[in-house]
């Protein structure tokens, strides 16, 4: 091979890479959406059918100012 064609071979090969990692952080991602969504459930649930009052990260955020 060239130096051309092992250039082209080297990027294809990070592509697909790139392409695979991008879809597993997609499937995480919906994971955690998915988890977020049955933990609002159960609190809503918990706390007599009211959202709560604030997110995790806003109660995280809140807890580090003080």
């Amino acid at each position: 091979m060239n130096c051309r064609q092992t250039l082209k071979q080297f990027c294809l090969i990070q592509m697909q890479i790139l392409t695979d990692r991008e879809s597993r952080l997609r499937k995480e991602i919906l994971d955690c959406k998915i988890q977020q969504e049955y933990l609002t459930q159960v609190l809503m649930e918990t706390s007599g059918g009211t959202p709560p009052k604030n997110t995790f990260r806003e109660i995280i955020l809140i807890k580090e100012e003080s």
